[in-house]
């Protein structure tokens, strides 16, 4: 049993900085610590440590909506994240890594709300069959950290739009979309909000371990901080450093079809040619010069059409 739990409570949204808390944390895990770090981001999805961005999300719908990308350091799927999400993250030393004893807090205070929640597959937590957490896990030879989500309001039309869940995967679970896989709890009760599910794992905390610590994020070292919050933000994290994507795409416009081949490499155009019957010559090959150099991440801002035109198929 750990002496002491210490909760961390974010009040910030930014993807990168909440993933740079949880990384201070997993740091400085101490022995006889349980700490336990609630958070949550806006309009974010979030990459496994070993998936490719280019295949697992649809990145220019992402960015239309002024979405984020973000890597973290644990393996698994990609997940969608928004404010009707919460996140919870324990740290202990390695000796004491006990992922049924963090499943157990998780389960109970769903329990305390009303549900029948139960563990399912490798990482998941699910309620009548439908799936409300997911979760994944980092262990070294010092340090352990076991995270996951709560959907508790989460909007599931943007978790669909943005994912490309492959068939295979939701073929294996027995379901047909990504939609029938999960739910909310507020979709099972109305009444359930974010702040009575964080109350629920408090309260859970406070009678199994007898109390607990209210700390707070800034009391971390800040320059820690901050490199952690610009490496997970990098652009060669978020892509891969020398991980290129390699396509083409087709699509006719009112000036002509588009046959593009490109390359894209830690998230910027290396190399675009195009094959077209446009009539204007001199506008594709200058589309095709200015494309290379361009960021994928943002829009692309030019006056030539036919440049706007290939760079969304680009990022389609």
């Amino acid at each position: 049993m750990h002496s002491k739990v210490a909760v961390y409570i974010s009040n910030e949204f930014n993807p990168y900085y909440n993933l740079a808390v949880e990384r201070a944390l997993f740091e400085g895990a101490d022995s006889g610590v349980l700490t336990v770090y609630l958070w949550q981001n806006e309009n974010t999805v979030v990459i496994g440590r070993h998936q490719n961005a280019y295949l697992d999300v649809n990145l220019q719908r992402l960015y239309e909506d002024g979405g984020k990308l973000a890597r973290r350091l644990t393996g698994g799927g990609a997940v969608y994240h928004d404010t009707g999400n919460l996140n919870f993250s324990f740290i202990t030393t390695a000796k004491e890594y006990d992922p049924a004893e963090n499943n157990a807090i998780i389960l109970d205070a769903l329990r305390r709300l009303g549900f029948n929640a139960s563990l399912s597959g490798r990482n998941d937590i699910e309620i009548d069959g439908r799936k409300v957490s997911g979760n994944a896990y980092l262990k070294n030879t010092r340090a352990a950290l076991h995270h996951g989500t709560i959907m508790i309001a989460v909007d599931i039309s943007r978790l669909s739009e943005y994912l490309y869940v492959r068939p295979d995967k939701l073929k294996g679970k027995g379901v047909a979309s990504v939609k029938s896989r999960v739910v909310n709890l507020s979709h099972l009760n109305e009444k359930i909000d974010e702040k009575q599910v964080k109350n629920a794992i408090l309260a859970v905390l406070d009678e199994k371990y007898g109390g607990f610590s209210l700390e707070d994020a800034a009391q971390l070292d800040g320059e820690a901080l901050q490199k952690y919050e610009n490496a997970f933000s990098d652009r060669g994290f978020l892509f891969g450093r020398g991980v290129t994507l390699q396509s083409n795409r087709y699509e006719r416009f009112d000036w002509g079809y588009a046959d593009v081949h490109f390359t894209v490499d830690g998230g910027v155009v290396s190399a675009v040619e195009v094959f077209s019957d446009a009539l204007d010559t001199v506008a594709i090959e200058s589309a095709a010069c200015a494309l290379v150099g361009a960021s994928i991440i943002k829009k692309f801002e030019s006056d030539n059409q036919i440049a706007k035109d290939i760079f969304g198929l680009i990022t389609k």
